[in-house]
């Protein structure tokens, strides 16, 4: 299944090096509201991977350095994690985090998730938290993490689903209005985005279609909370990627502006605490490499 785009791959992946670059600085000013939005994840994620104590653990798009510290801490020192992104800037962060956190067992390594660049079978474990759905290239990526678990090496992913509903599309439209923009097009059928996997039948195809076995997958709902409409909208603002690159441009006292009316619309999602709470829908996938050759070349 390999996915289509709109445009070519070498495209999309200079784009996303340097969207994801130029994001790094906000997502790294955001990492406790994203703890508290996605740590519950990455905790899940670890538990249905079965990491433990001595493991080697892969982690793809690892970001600012998640779940990849959280794993480090699992394995411990008789462990190793290697963590990877597309884009240094966010490495730069993860290596940053991992020495305030002492963690001496995470090398951090620039790397494409559909170009896996380490040893055949050298990684007992490998993760992706919130990142498959961006790839433009599924099957490299799952043959590439086929090929470097040992056998009966465990893979876990997370992905979100279910976006219709979603409140975030809906505090966007309130920002684009008050700037009188345009909401960008809907993304092109398979080009990679935040619902391009939405459907967990294409990902239990692609992961056995590269031999791997016991496939199966975890619903999970989450409560975002957000401790005021102030923060849950400059979550959004730093964040949602599509939405700063439309605003790319517009002069800071026109973005407060919109902030101001973004804030206004939140309101009536405020709880009597005065946080905001809405409900995430995600899947795990889980899937483990045969433990002798059978299932797949590689």
């Amino acid at each position: 299944m390999t996915t289509a785009t709109t445009l070519p791959p070498d495209v999309v992946k200079a784009q996303q090096r340097t969207g994801w670059g130029a994001q790094a600085h906000q997502w790294y000013s955001q990492l406790e509201v994203i703890e508290r939005q996605w740590g519950v994840l990455t905790e899940g994620l670890l538990d249905l991977a079965r990491v433990a104590a001595g493991d080697r653990v892969l982690d793809l798009a690892c970001g600012a350095g998640d779940p990849a510290l959280a794993a480090a801490a699992r394995v411990g020192p008789t462990g190793t994690v290697i963590a990877t992104d597309i884009a240094p800037d966010m490495l730069a962060f993860a290596a940053q985090r991992a020495t305030a956190a002492g963690l001496v067992n995470v090398d951090t390594h620039e790397m494409d998730a559909e170009a896996i660049d380490l040893p055949d079978a050298s990684v007992d474990v490998a993760l992706c938290r919130l990142g498959l759905m961006f790839l433009p290239d599924l099957d490299a990526a799952l043959a590439g993490v086929r090929r470097v678990l040992v056998p009966g090496g465990r893979f876990a992913t997370v992905i979100p689903w279910r976006g219709d509903g979603h409140p975030v599309p809906r505090i966007a439209g309130v920002i684009l209005d008050s700037l009188d923009l345009p909401a960008p097009p809907p993304p092109a059928p398979g080009r990679p985005g935040i619902f391009s996997l939405a459907d967990a039948s294409a990902v239990c195809a692609a992961l056995e279609s590269a031999g791997m076995v016991e496939v199966r997958i975890v619903p999970c709902t989450v409560t975002h909370d957000f401790r005021s409409p102030e923060e849950w909208i400059d979550f959004v603002l730093a964040l949602n990627v599509p939405l700063r690159q439309h605003l790319a441009g517009v002069p800071d006292e026109r973005i407060r502006q919109a902030r101001r009316a973004a804030v206004q619309a939140a309101a009536s999602s405020v709880h009597p605490d005065g946080h905001v709470r809405f409900g995430g829908h995600y899947y795990y996938a889980i899937a483990t490499r045969p433990a002798d050759n059978d299932g797949g070349t590689g």
